[in-house]
């Protein structure tokens, strides 16, 4: 199934308040301890807070609320 562009989602000339959720497939393990490989995967939650902020100040994003798995953002008129 073919999505929309984003630019045909939100206009660009109105304040949009998005809650974004995120998941993973194929049973991958995000983070936490894999019970199936033993191995610990927290080291990801650092990397996964930091590269949420970078990504909100680049793409000029109001990151009003987030977890690891949902986000809750403002983007501006341009």
């Amino acid at each position: 199934m073919v999505r929309l562009a984003r630019s045909e989602v939100f206009d660009p000339q109105e304040v949009v308040i998005a809650h974004l959720y995120n998941r993973t497939c194929r049973r991958c393990f995000l983070m936490g301890n894999d019970q199936v490989s033993g191995k610990n995967f927290d080291h990801r939650k650092i990397w996964i807070e930091k590269y949420l902020q970078q990504f909100a100040e680049f793409f000029s994003l109001d990151l009003l609320a987030f977890s690891i798995l949902v986000l809750i953002f403002a983007k501006r008129p341009l």
